[in-house]
């Protein structure tokens, strides 16, 4: 009997329940967060909520047309360095909504 890598059978145990979808959305969201906190300043960490991921389109809600603009200025950056660790073009774009 062969021995298994631990990650190949879980990804495999995901893929087979269905979860697969769900597992990527919340590893994009909590990278998306991991950058916010990166880029940005503590006391504007609470002006940011990923709402969902859908169609490769990530939906953040923002606190104020401020953070609005700023993260605009940023999404480029933020896109690439997420594609960039999961090694594929997993979003293609983020909307920003108040």
């Amino acid at each position: 009997m062969t021995m298994n890598h631990i990650g190949s059978l879980l990804k495999k145990n995901i893929k087979q329940s269905g979860l697969a979808k769900q597992v990527e959305t919340s590893l994009v969201i909590e990278e998306f967060e991991t950058i916010i906190r990166e880029i940005f300043d503590l006391a504007v960490l609470n002006k940011f909520q990923s709402i969902y991921l859908k169609n490769k389109t990530l939906y953040v809600s923002c606190g104020s047309s401020v953070i609005m603009q700023e993260l605009n200025f940023q999404k480029e950056e933020i896109l690439n360095r997420i594609n960039k660790k999961f090694n594929q073009s997993i979003l293609k774009e983020i909307r920003l909504l108040i």
